[in-house]
């Protein structure tokens, strides 16, 4: 009797394993599912960044219109090459682009022209051994160098015009689209002096009287012309205007005249190179807000000029 009664027992054991074998079999067993959380440092790097996307995510973050033009266009390279990293400069020298080479930045985004001419027409210096070279070292290097000087001027607030207010220390006294400053009191002389040991330049010139005392200056960077410089001088209030650079037998001819004729006016000409390259100092601050796949950093062109002691 206890014989059959544990065989019954057993098979009764066998029976039930056997069913919770083929429940299984059947229906499977079913892992809860596991959150995969992506990798982020591979999502920026899983695809290539052209050149192309890199003026896409330029033009989204523009305030003006993005139109055909001459000026701002690819100089050298082609729109699908891969950036390893980029440039922002006041202009393409060979010394700036050796340095971005050495630092891997093969994108390369100018303000000012990289061959001699405003169009960076290359037709009038063809045979030229100077642009011939530079061209060369571009090209085997596979630099790609892209301008943007219309759009950065038009955009707001104006690239241009906030790095070198940031420059100066003088967001607090004006704004960058009337470019007027009401500074605390000063002469001609000292405000000179103080842009030159800012900029570390020997090069800034002057016209005017130095002993004129003076807290409304306008400011013209870069090479805007006569016509718009001497608007800023007749400006209600302004004493002194600081330009990039003036053509000697216009401007600076005009400010001789009006203290020769009783209306006491300074111009200090800071030179180009000083008065711009801020702009794309904050050109690079700039775009690192929306391209974080490649590394972007500001390499100073300077102000290649110096004086005779």
């Amino acid at each position: 009797m206890t014989n059959k009664l544990a065989s019954m027992t057993r098979m009764k054991y066998n029976y039930t394993l056997l069913i919770i074998i083929l429940v299984f079999t059947v229906f499977g067993f079913k892992e809860k599912p596991k959150t995969i959380i992506p990798d982020k440092k591979l999502e920026n790097t899983a695809s290539a960044l052209t050149v192309n996307q890199v003026l896409n995510q330029i033009k989204q973050n523009l305030t003006c219109e993005w139109g055909g033009g001459p000026i701002d266009t690819i100089k050298t390279g082609a729109l699908d090459n891969e950036v390893t990293g980029i440039a922002t400069t006041f202009m393409a020298t060979m010394e700036v682009i050796k340095k971005a080479k050495a630092q891997g930045l093969n994108l390369i985004i100018t303000h000012e022209p990289t061959f001699y001419n405003h169009y960076d027409d290359m037709k009038p210096l063809k045979n030229d051994p100077v642009q011939q070279a530079k061209l060369k070292y571009i090209n085997d290097a596979n630099i790609t160098i892209f301008r943007f000087h219309d759009y950065w001027h038009k955009t707001r607030p104006d690239g241009i015009n906030m790095g070198l207010i940031n420059t100066l220390g003088w967001q607090e006294y004006g704004d960058s689209d009337q470019m007027i400053f009401n500074i605390p009191k000063t002469t001609v002389e000292e405000l000179s002096k103080s842009i030159a040991e800012k900029f570390g330049t020997s090069t800034v010139r002057v016209v005017g009287n130095p002993a004129m005392s003076l807290t409304t200056v306008g400011i013209v960077p870069g090479a805007w012309g006569s016509d718009k410089q001497i608007e800023m001088l007749n400006q209600s209030g302004v004493e002194a205007v600081i330009v990039g650079e003036s053509r000697e037998w216009e401007t600076v001819e005009y400010v001789r005249d009006m203290n020769e004729l009783g209306m006491p006016k300074a111009l200090i000409v800071m030179g180009h190179a000083d008065s711009e390259d801020p702009g794309m100092e904050y050109c690079a601050e700039w775009l690192k807000g929306f391209i974080t796949q490649v590394p972007v950093k500001y390499i100073r062109a300077g102000n290649p000029l110096w004086t005779a002691e």
